[in-house]
């Protein structure tokens, strides 16, 4: 038996998280959730993450410095930028410091559980 897919979700807003939640119940995954930068770290060092979806204004530890501890935890994760300064330059640093994609606040529905069922196929064996 294969196991669940998980996803991480790194978002200090409480509305926004659920919003997210919601809108991915309709697929299949295993859901994990952190409120600030430390606890996305600590999260995915103690689980088997396959997909991060990180907002990058973060309490603390911003989603920049997160993304460079989960890197090098893991190189090969697949991690989706969030963040509601959609300026050209915020995307061009997630892409360049190691991103998959990038989502814009507000988040589009339809564009988060595309990215998701993109990334969670490609990890089907």
């Amino acid at each position: 038996m294969s196991k669940r897919f998980t996803l991480l979700v790194i978002e200090d807003d409480d509305a926004s998280f659920k919003l997210i939640e919601a809108a991915l119940r309709v697929i299949d995954i295993n859901i994990l959730h952190a409120a600030d930068g430390q606890g996305g770290v600590n999260l995915f060092a103690e689980n088997n993450v396959d997909l991060v979806l990180l907002d990058i204004q973060l309490p603390g530890m911003n989603g920049y410095e997160v993304l460079e501890h989960i890197k090098k935890m893991k190189p090969e994760i697949f991690v989706i930028a969030q963040t509601a300064y959609s300026m050209t330059d915020d995307k061009d640093k997630c892409i360049k410091l190691g991103c998959s994609d990038f989502l814009s606040k507000p988040i589009n529905i339809i564009q988060l559980r595309e990215l998701i069922n993109k990334y969670k196929n490609m990890l089907v064996i």
